[in-house]
């Protein structure tokens, strides 16, 4: 088995997988990303496919956003990644995030395990309510906050997390993004969420380090808590690194709950 780059005619077929995994919203847009490089998407056999991508716009690393194949195959699809990094200039493969015992074809071809990320969840009623610090104030976010978005994330994440103000843009027209300011206007944190079919995912939670232990973090979980509850979301999820101590023990102070199943990349140089 070896996979080729997708056509036109395999999107329809892939698309229920894309979508199941929230990738994409339209088909329309997957037919889009197929036009604009048809190595991006990989197919083979009767469904099988890979979806790739950059991971970071500032990295060098070739994610593997979706690989929808039997087990025993994952080693080709991950072998057929490698080979397309290296054409397209890629210094670096990212597996999926997957269950850490789930990984094993991706060891096999020669990938090795990131850090255990932890799975969170819980239900938005039960959320503490909590205030934000005193003069803080909270805003909807527009494209142009983009770049101060970008500036506050390299402050708060390493190099492999954070995002350049291109892909806050495209996130910003995505998914709720809510801004917390000082009273003169400084950016002192952010959230990103999600509700689709009855269930929220909190996919960034973010506070400048100088606010850290003041309530920003809890004062925005909180705002996030109570948009579930309007959308009529009846669970929220995030996940969070296993070494990240002070955002776990926000989360579980909150009533979120953290789930057994440890979670992890798997990352190749080329």
């Amino acid at each position: 088995m070896r996979p080729r780059p997708a056509g036109a005619e395999d999107c329809d077929r892939i698309w229920p997988a894309v979508s199941a995994e929230h990738l994409m919203d339209a088909p329309e847009e997957l037919r889009a990303y197929v036009a604009e490089g048809s190595w991006r998407v990989r197919v083979a056999g009767r469904g099988e496919a890979s979806l790739l991508g950059a991971w970071r716009l500032h990295l060098n690393v070739l994610a593997m956003r979706g690989v929808w194949c039997s087990e025993r195959h994952v080693p080709a699809f991950a072998q057929d990644a490698v080979d397309v990094a290296r054409e397209h200039g890629f210094g670096r493969l990212l597996s999926p995030l997957l269950p850490i015992d789930l990984l094993g074809g991706y060891r096999r071809a020669g990938m090795s395990d990131l850090e255990p990320i932890v799975a969170i969840q819980g239900v938005p009623d039960r959320i503490q309510p909590a205030s934000l610090p005193p003069g803080v104030v909270l805003r909807h976010a527009v494209s142009a906050d983009a770049e101060a978005l970008a500036h506050l994330d390299a402050e708060c994440f390493d190099a492999f997390w954070c995002y350049k103000s291109e892909e806050l843009s495209e996130l910003l027209s995505r998914e709720r993004c809510v801004l917390a300011q000082t009273g003169d206007g400084e950016l002192i944190g952010y959230t990103l969420a999600t509700v689709s079919r009855g269930a929220a995912t909190l996919s960034r939670l973010c506070a400048s380090p100088r606010m850290r232990r003041s309530g920003i973090g809890s004062g925005l979980l909180s705002d996030v808590a109570l948009w579930c509850r309007q959308e009529r979301a009846s669970t929220i999820a995030l996940c969070t690194q296993e070494g990240n101590v002070a955002s776990r023990a926000l989360y579980a102070s909150a009533g979120l709950v953290e789930l057994a199943q440890r979670y992890t990349f798997a990352m190749r140089e080329i």
